[in-house]
């Protein structure tokens, strides 16, 4: 999957469904799962990065996407003020 195709699943889900909380479910070779809500998109690389609870990274990994979501508003809220200098204009 494409991060292009994620926005568009994303934009077209119900607007109940954004409010629900991510949950990574992997599922090993053995059909063993284990589940995690420390899930990040590393939009740099287009990886998704899950860390288990019981891992040294699971907080870490929730702060970065933390921070990767922090971008993601200043980066959208650049693109409203461009887009509005350019209405205005």
């Amino acid at each position: 999957m494409k991060l292009k195709e994620l926005k568009k699943l994303i934009d077209g889900c119900h607007p109940e469904d954004l409010n629900n909380e991510l949950e990574a479910i992997v599922i090993s070779k053995k059909n063993k799962l284990f589940r995690s809500d420390s899930v990040r998109v590393d939009t740099d690389s287009g990886r998704i990065i899950i860390a288990t609870k019981d891992s040294e990274q699971f907080k870490l990994n929730k702060k970065n996407a933390d921070k990767e979501l922090e971008f993601a508003s200043k980066m959208l809220s650049i693109k409203s003020s461009q887009k509005n200098k350019d209405i205005s204009a």
